[in-house]
């Protein structure tokens, strides 16, 4: 069932907008009684918890199928690789949820990049050992989130969203290796 009423809220945010869609209107998509989607998610912005929620565990099973021998450089692409294929397929979607959330928030809901990823690269001498790993997933979490609000302007996409994100992130990955 929860799975049901998200799917039909993210439906709807794409479509109308978060603020303009209702828990009224999620219920009628889905199917339901009011009650039933405030049973699952109490308050609207519950969806768009859920919704990072989903891209962190993306994130989390990239980490966890790596390789012993992959870089960190390498995870980190990866990372960055896989939001934004999921920004590109989900445009819209995207813009409304982050909209819809305050910049604390939006930090808590996606990290681009664990610190643990940093610490991998510490360990394996790819990432500058006096480097503190939560203040550099920060940074990388900074230039995610401040290229993807670049391209969810109004009207079209003003950019390559992938390829904006490799150039960045390799001028921060230059910053973090060891020296």
């Amino acid at each position: 069932m929860r799975e049901r009423l998200l799917a039909a809220a993210l439906e709807l945010f794409a479509v109308q907008g978060f603020s303009d869609t209702t828990i009224d209107q999620i219920a009628d998509r889905a199917d339901v009684a009011r009650q039933t989607v405030l049973n699952h998610f109490p308050h609207k912005a519950d969806f768009a918890r859920a919704w990072g929620q989903a891209r962190r565990d993306q994130l989390t099973a990239i980490g966890a199928e790596a390789a012993a021998d992959e870089s960190a450089c390498a995870l980190v692409r990866r990372h960055f690789q896989a939001l934004a294929a999921s920004n590109e397929r989900e445009r819209e979607l995207t813009r409304a949820l982050l909209q819809s959330l305050t910049p604390t928030e939006v930090f808590r809901v996606i990290s681009a990049v664990p610190s643990a990823v940093i610490e991998r690269g510490q360990r394996r001498g790819e990432f500058d050992e006096a480097t503190d790993p939560t203040a550099a997933a920060e940074v990388l979490t900074s230039v995610y989130f401040g290229t993807v609000s670049r391209w969810l302007s109004d009207g079209p996409a003003p950019f390559e969203l992938s390829q904006a994100l490799g150039e960045r992130l390799e001028l921060v990955l230059a910053g973090l290796r060891a020296r």
